[in-house]
């Protein structure tokens, strides 16, 4: 199944005219016949495999009697990222969305592996496992994805390529989630963030703004891609 959102403007911009919209984005989940949960996402040119496999049997030496043990791999490529600091990311965001406290004394396994970069690599990451979760059909209690947004000489640009990060100022890479939040029903906020780079914190608060806005397109992509696989129109 393989969903090709040009429908949607708001994730179609293949040209990237606009510096303030997202690139084109694909996303093909269940591609891997033995992962539980996969997920093969194209970001612009940038490209993504996630596989989830569990919840199943954990070793001893990493069991919780009290929840889930959740393990993350994240294999860079052509970026040559810090994969410690996108791990550390990667599984605290999975971590507070999935129901841990569902499976104690069991693993779940996520491998995320970077085919090819051109941008935006860790928002593309987190956006892949999300999909992957959802296709794994795992106990969650909101969805999440990541948005990457740069400065370059006092403008903001959305989803930067290589070439557009290269020549940034600061980058700045938002966990945005949407969940039922304290009294908020489907509140949309940042769970984390990763920067690059100098700016003042008004930059921050614009790049923030714009992720949020952003982030929300994403997730009606999200929806559109679950209603195709399971052949659902979006009226039901």
């Amino acid at each position: 199944m393989e969903v090709d959102p040009t429908a949607t403007s708001s994730l179609s911009n293949e040209t990237k005219n606009d510096p303030q919209r997202h690139r084109l984005i694909r996303a093909q989940l269940s591609f891997l016949q033995k992962a539980d949960g996969s997920c093969n996402l194209e970001q612009g040119k940038t490209v993504i495999w996630c596989g989830v496999n569990g919840p199943g049997d954990c070793p001893s030496s990493k069991r919780c009697d009290n929840k889930l043990y959740i393990e993350v791999v994240y294999r860079c490529g052509p970026s040559h990222h810090n994969m410690i600091k996108s791990n550390k990311i990667l599984n605290s965001v999975i971590e507070q969305t999935v129901e841990c406290i569902r499976f104690p004394r069991a693993m779940l396994a996520i491998t995320i592996q970077e085919i090819q970069a051109d941008g935006s690599e860790l928002a593309a990451a987190l956006t892949a496992s999300c999909l992957a979760l959802l296709d794994s059909g795992i106990y969650m209690n909101g969805i999440f994805c990541g948005v990457n947004v740069c400065s370059i000489a006092g403008r903001i640009i959305i989803d930067p390529s290589k070439s557009e990060a290269d020549k940034a100022d600061a980058q700045f890479t938002f966990a945005v989630k949407e969940s039922n939040f304290l009294w908020q029903k489907n509140c949309t906020r940042i769970v984390a963030c990763d920067t690059v780079g100098t700016f003042d914190f008004a930059t921050f608060e614009v790049a923030q703004k714009l992720a949020l806005e952003c982030a929300k397109d994403v997730f009606l992509f999200y929806r559109e891609t679950l209603q195709r696989k399971l052949k659902l129109s979006s009226n039901s």
